[in-house]
């Protein structure tokens, strides 16, 4: 069952939480980030929702500031009882980026992911999104990341860095 993909809401907040505390580094206040995140990207703070009103996952995308046709993704996540069963993360990728593009007029969107976490940077590839650089401790030791892209105009020039 595909589940339903929406805007954030404040009644949201409990279950998106407890979400990003199961996904998040011991003593990270998930709680701030959230409620912050809920005010500032408030379009395009989706959640994805599955039978009953549950909460399987949610994302957030945002536009850099300096550089409006840029987007970011900058957080994904997905309940593990829902995760590699096709629907949640593939609705709420799609979602976000039309978001970005249509809403924020993106030209393309970045996201960062682990480079161990393979299910991830295998979904963003179903999405179109290459890597285009690495970065050791990004988020500090241990922080690893490799940056994605995706081209939404199709002119691969339109690449920005930094």
């Amino acid at each position: 069952m595909e589940p339903t993909i929406r805007g954030y809401l404040d009644e949201d907040f409990p279950a998106v939480c407890a979400l990003e505390r199961e996904n998040s580094p011991k003593g990270c206040k998930s709680e701030v980030f959230i409620r912050q995140a809920g005010v500032l990207f408030s379009d395009t703070f989706l959640v994805a929702e599955c039978g009953g009103g549950e909460v399987a996952g949610y994302t957030i995308g945002a536009l850099v500031q300096h550089r409006q046709t840029t987007g970011w993704i900058v957080r994904l996540v997905v309940a593990e009882r829902y995760r590699r069963r096709g629907f949640g993360g593939e609705s709420l990728v799609a979602a976000v980026v039309a978001d970005l593009r249509e809403r924020g007029g993106a030209y393309e969107v970045y996201l960062s992911v682990a480079p161990e976490n393979q299910a991830a940077r295998a979904l963003y590839a179903r999405h179109g999104f290459l890597e285009t650089d690495f970065f050791p401790a990004y988020f500090g030791e241990g922080g690893d990341r490799c940056i994605l892209r995706r081209d939404l105009t199709g002119r691969e020039d339109l690449i920005c860095s930094g």
